[in-house]
């Protein structure tokens, strides 16, 4: 596969895992968040306007498969107008169609994120070396999925109703859920996707008292293996670009065989676009 390839796919199962993810919100979620998924020109848009950030709220693939000129950008930033969506993410792959595209809508005032790079990892199946832990990484089972659910939310800082979404991903067909353990107590986690012949691992995290223990590392070996069991081929990842500091998530996906194939350009739009369906770039 060509390397536009290796980075369409990485993105595509990003995107089929959180629109899945989506459709598993429970009701009330669902109603008081405004969580949908829409396609738009060759984008998953991803909205959630209840919930003011942009990894809730952002754009996946644009310019992958047609260029992202200003009509498909427009319809984009039309789509989350009305939703009510205000911040939110147009992610430009490096790999997106025009090849300037990034550059050409910082010019036009659209913003790099806080995080302004996100690293697309892929690799093919295969062996996994999952390090050395005292931690006990298992599948989640009925009696432990709240707890695997609210440590991994915890871990990422996020509000406690994210734990009742994730808390729905349990038992759904294409997701695992797996759990860190200290002794009894659940301190992290993550969840694995798995479709046709192609998984992505994911929302995965480690209360700030047990990193550095090995754990990260040892839930994703873990899922890069039961990925591998299940038949796929390849298995993509994603995490910030470090910038000045070290980032342990990347470490980890390195040392689990994992390489970038991409980077993705994280972008907020400017005020006149956040608030006006249908203006352009």
């Amino acid at each position: 596969m060509t390397p536009a390839e290796l980075a369409t796919l990485a993105d595509d199962i990003e995107a089929r895992a959180w629109v899945d993810y989506y459709d598993a919100a429970p009701a009330e979620l669902r109603r008081t968040l405004g969580i949908a998924h829409d396609r738009v020109a060759d984008a998953t848009l991803l909205l959630a306007p209840g919930f003011e950030t942009p990894l809730f709220n952002r754009a996946i693939g644009l310019g992958l498969r047609s260029p992202a000129g200003q009509d498909p950008i427009a319809q984009v930033a039309a789509a989350f107008a009305a939703a009510g969506s205000r911040d939110w993410w147009l992610h430009v792959n490096t790999h997106a169609q025009p090849r300037d595209a990034a550059l050409s809508l910082e010019a036009a005032g659209w913003r790099p994120a806080e995080r302004a790079n996100w690293v697309k990892m892929l690799r093919p199946a295969g062996a996994v070396d999952a390090g050395e832990t005292t931690l006990r990484v298992e599948a989640a089972t009925d009696h432990e999925a709240d707890a695997i659910a609210d440590a991994i939310t915890s871990g990422f800082g996020l509000p406690p109703f994210v734990a009742t979404w994730l808390r729905a991903l349990h038992g759904r067909p294409r997701w695992r859920l797996y759990g860190v353990f200290d002794g009894a107590t659940a301190v992290g986690g993550g969840a694995l996707f798995v479709e046709g012949d192609q998984a992505w691992v994911g929302i995965g995290s480690m209360l700030a008292s047990h990193r550095r223990r090995g754990g990260q590392r040892a839930v994703m070996a873990r899922r890069v293996g039961d990925a591998t069991r299940a038949g796929v081929r390849w298995i993509a990842t994603e995490t910030g670009e470090p910038t000045d500091e070290v980032n342990p998530s990347l470490l980890n996906m390195q040392r689990c065989g994992f390489e970038c194939v991409a980077l993705r350009r994280n972008l907020l739009p400017p005020l006149a676009i956040r608030s006006s369906p249908g203006t352009a770039a």
